[in-house]
């Protein structure tokens, strides 16, 4: 019998105590928020870690607003490199996939969480970011 989600977040809970089990639920929706985004309204079959963070950070600013960094952070997301540790820990137990050539490092190259999060409410990007901002320019 597969485990449902709820059993497989219990069980990173215990392997990973430092993320809180809503970090694990916030990864899952920013997915979804972040496949629609690239599909065009359909899924894709496939994201970036680049896709990914864009859409999940879209996805916790629509959601939490300027409060979003907080909210993360309070479940254990602190940095990008956390953000990467949460998508490797559930593609560890089968609920994400990836690809080869697929790695958690990819993590480590992208903007500060915290800059990302915060960018729209203090109005200071500096180049990188705001590239990267670009991809989501109607949801910042």
């Amino acid at each position: 019998m597969a485990s449902s989600f709820e059993d497989v977040v219990k069980e990173l809970n215990l392997r990973y105590p430092q993320f809180a089990p809503d970090a694990y639920e916030f990864m899952r929706a920013g997915l979804d928020y972040a496949s629609e985004h690239y599909g065009k309204g359909e899924k894709t079959t496939h994201l970036t870690a680049e896709q990914l963070y864009a859409g999940a950070c879209s996805y916790a600013l629509s959601e939490y607003g300027p409060l979003a960094f907080k909210v993360l952070s309070f479940w254990g997301i602190n940095s990008n490199v956390d953000f990467g540790k949460v998508v490797y820990n559930l593609i560890e137990v089968g609920v994400f996939g990836k690809q080869k050539g697929d790695k958690q490092e990819e993590f480590e190259k992208l903007p500060p969480l915290q800059a990302v999060l915060n960018a729209p409410y203090n109005g200071e990007l500096d180049d990188t970011e705001d590239e990267f901002e670009k991809e989501f320019e109607d949801d910042f």
